[in-house]
């Protein structure tokens, strides 16, 4: 159990008074533990842990608990005591500070970029030089990226989107032809980046090569970059059921055709909408969905007719918007339309067909339509963070813990407690990272002690950005640290997780292998069904295969509860005892619906099963 703030404060004044920092240390680092305190409190622990830190001499540590609530003038002192990457960060959240002075702001902007790229830190520094619109040196220090990502050659997506920042800042220097090469080549790069990711199972990271294609697509202004990003997009999006989202990328797709003028695209995507919509069972979004490709098929047309183009093309447009307002049953407007597809230059026999149409629909009345685009509470309003940036950052940190958890302290986005845990955790990782650059023979058991203690740390931050150091301190040779950091990853609820907990299943520490597997079973989100059923498939172990069932079994979907019915009808019985002894503890509703209507076709022992399930489930009767 914690012991309380105050006792634990009172503590380090006592060590502090009597000459004892390293006591008083370790009492407010518990202390800075305590990360659901009033704000106030938390910053007199922050100001005491400087203070204490400074005696030390960990300058770093200083700096990195005055993140959390100080200024420029505070941390002015420390930055000649820091690294170069300590000093550029400490530039930044003071540029962010600066926003309303932009001359300021520009000229802090600029000396994180100089401290980066003497740090030889390329990605951050041309992002700062962004930042600072200095866009001829950003566009230098994109194309030498580009350049040592060529030599390289085995990350296609970092070189991909190198490449697109090289695009985006010749675009800005006015070097059309430049920006075109750097598009031409970044497209290639992503799309077989895309591919690669997705033949290995990693969706998540295709999904963020088709963001960027949608990125490449409105800044070079060629829409079938814009088209296929968002197919793709749209596509996992379903496939991974998160239904809000892929409705809502459908809904910018069928805008941005629109203002391309490729209202033909537009018909065909809000088509495929309202499908997917009505499948999901909402009912006024789909309605919209139709509506909208009514409209647009009418805007087909009338092009058509403008351009002097062959009256069937107009007519097919027609006919199209025809069948969407006869779907959405808006009679007077299908009338209309038979009305003008008898005017069209055609043969006689299709007019006088046409006019005969017109006639059967004289007098119908429109029905009432509930038609709406997707409610705003439902909407994903902060929009996509800009990868081509972000994902060159963590590229560059190389796993960074101390380097992911300073930016986390210094985004005012993220909630107090997430920002003090991130304050925790960075002090844990310097404190790892300098017991690894020491020059003495490593302690193997302060090493192991400090890295478990990391991996602990950064469980509680719970963010995405937090993966990547975890994925790193899992390459460590000792098992203990690989254990950690499997317990770490049952906490972090994203598909990549799964990347790492997948290559736990086979690690030839068997304890490290059972702790993966129990993590498999923490992580039941509904976009969680595509690696869990990969891991059923494709693991050698019956123990990970159960893991990944039981996970499931908490997951309520269609595509899950089918999934599950085949295991009972046609699988080990082991994984079949699991499935069922999992499906009774469940709370969903889909695999009760499914299983029932299924029921009658199944094998008498499976049916037998199924009853089982179902009479603690739902009892019959």
């Amino acid at each position: 159990m914690a012991r309380p703030l105050h006792e634990l404060t009172s503590e380090a004044n006592s060590a502090a008074q009597r000459g004892d920092e390293v006591r008083a240390r370790q009492a407010l680092y518990a202390a800075l533990g305590h990360t659901v305190v009033r704000e106030d409190e938390y910053v007199g622990v922050t100001a005491a842990a400087k203070n204490i830190l400074l005696r030390l001499g960990d300058a770093r540590g200083a700096l990195t608990t005055d993140w959390y609530a100080g200024n420029d003038r505070s941390q002015k002192a420390l930055l000649e005591k820091v690294p170069p990457t300590d000093r550029a960060r400490s530039y930044l959240s003071w540029a962010d500070r600066a926003a309303q002075d932009p001359r300021r702001t520009r000229d802090l902007y600029a000396r994180a970029a100089d401290e980066y790229e003497a740090a030889g830190l390329i990605a951050r520094a041309a992002i700062c030089r962004e930042k600072a619109e200095d866009f001829p040196r950003a566009r230098a220090l994109w194309s030498r990226l580009s350049h040592v990502l060529s030599q390289q050659g085995h990350d296609l997506y970092a070189a991909g989107l190198a490449r697109f920042n090289l695009a985006r800042t010749s675009n800005k220097t006015s070097d059309p032809a430049a920006a075109r090469e750097a598009t031409v080549e970044s497209v290639h790069l992503l799309e077989e980046a895309a591919d690669r990711y997705e033949t290995i199972g990693q969706r998540e990271r295709a999904f963020d090569c088709f963001q960027v294609l949608i990125a490449i697509g409105r800044e070079s202004g060629e829409f079938e970059h814009v088209l296929e990003g968002y197919v793709n997009v749209i596509r996992i999006l379903r496939e991974d059921h998160l239904r809000y989202y892929a409705l809502q990328s459908y809904e910018e797709a069928v805008e941005a055709a629109e203002k391309q003028g490729e209202a033909s695209a537009a018909a065909t995507l809000a088509r495929e909408m309202s499908s997917y919509a009505k499948k999901e069972g909402l009912v006024s979004i789909a309605n919209f969905g139709i509506m909208t490709q009514a409209r647009l098929w009418r805007e087909v047309a009338r092009r058509a007719v403008e351009r002097g183009s062959p009256a069937e093309i107009a007519e097919n447009a027609m006919l199209a918007a025809v069948m969407a307002f006869g779907e959405a049953g808006q009679f007077q407007k299908v009338a209309e339309l038979y009305r003008e597809l008898g005017a069209l230059p055609l043969a006689e026999s299709r007019r006088k067909h046409y006019a005969r149409a017109t006639n059967r629909y004289q007098g119908a009345a429109d029905l009432r339509v509930d038609a709406a685009p997707l409610p705003a509470h439902l909407r994903h309003e902060v929009g996509y963070p800009e990868v081509w940036h972000v994902d060159l950052v963590e590229w560059e940190q190389q796993g960074s813990a101390s380097e992911a958890c300073g930016d986390v302290i210094l985004d005012p986005s993220w909630t107090e407690v997430t920002r003090r845990r991130a304050v925790l955790a960075r002090l844990s990782a310097l404190s790892f990272e300098q017991q690894l650059a020491s020059t003495a023979p490593p302690d193997q058991a302060a090493t192991i002690q400090l890295a478990t203690a990391l991996a602990d740390q950064l469980s509680q931050v719970e963010l995405y950005t937090i993966l990547s150091p975890l994925e790193h301190l899992y390459r460590r040779p000792e098992p203990a640290v690989r254990l950690s950091v499997m317990r770490a990853l049952s906490r972090f609820l994203y598909k990549r997780t799964f990347i790492t907990l997948r290559e736990g299943l086979t690690d030839p520490d068997k304890s490290v292998a059972e702790e993966a597997a129990r993590a498999v079973e923490e992580l039941r989100f509904p976009h969680a069904f595509d690696p869990l059923a990969r891991i059923y498939r494709e693991s050698s172990t019956s123990r990970a295969r159960v893991s990944a069932l039981r996970a499931l079994a908490k997951i309520d979907t269609v595509e899950v509860a089918e999934m599950l019915l085949g295991v009972i009808e046609h699988d080990g019985r082991d994984e079949r005892i699991a499935a069922v002894e999992a499906l009774k503890r469940a709370r969903g509703t889909k695999f009760v619906e499914i299983a029932r209507a299924q029921l009658a076709h199944m094998a008498p022992q499976a049916q037998q099963t199924i009853r089982e399930i179902l009479q603690v489930r739902a009892p019959i009767g």
